[in-house]
């Protein structure tokens, strides 16, 4: 079962990689990114809304939401904030190279994330080996930058 979740993980990282240059193309053709980005983020708002109604029953108890910590709200803050970084970013260094960056930037995040056991997960101390392939992975995010 594990397999089938890192295929769908990785069907998932294929789906994303295509979200920068499609809404470069959104940005170029409305005159501005940011449209580009409410375009692109009520688009994905819509089909949440859709996924609820099919699929999730449970009631909503709009007191709960009051209940979330402040940080929760920092999650829909990074969507938005990754589709304009992306509409900004992958047009000018290249939807490879962004994207390489974005996973070292996620790997070195996450790896603090679970060194403190932050936004709730258990503790998941750095060891030499995640160290070290955080380092491979910058040491690749760097080689995607030679010329030669």
């Amino acid at each position: 079962m594990t397999l089938f979740y890192l295929i769908a993980a990785f069907g998932l990282g294929a789906l994303i990689s295509m979200q920068p240059p499609i809404n470069a193309q959104a940005a170029a053709i409305l005159g501005s990114p940011l449209l580009a980005a409410i375009c692109s983020i009520t688009i994905s708002l819509v089909l949440v809304c859709v996924a609820r109604v099919l699929l999730d029953q449970t009631s909503i108890s709009w007191s709960r939401f009051a209940e979330l910590p402040w940080w929760v709200l920092i999650g829909g803050a990074v969507g938005a904030l990754f589709v304009i970084g992306a509409l900004m970013v992958a047009p000018k260094v290249g939807v490879a190279a962004f994207f390489v960056f974005v996973v070292l930037g996620q790997l070195t995040g996450a790896a603090i994330i679970d060194q403190v056991a932050g936004f709730g997960v258990p503790s998941n101390p750095i060891t030499w080996q995640r160290a070290a392939g955080i380092l491979l992975v910058f040491a690749g995010a760097a080689m995607t930058q030679l010329r030669f």
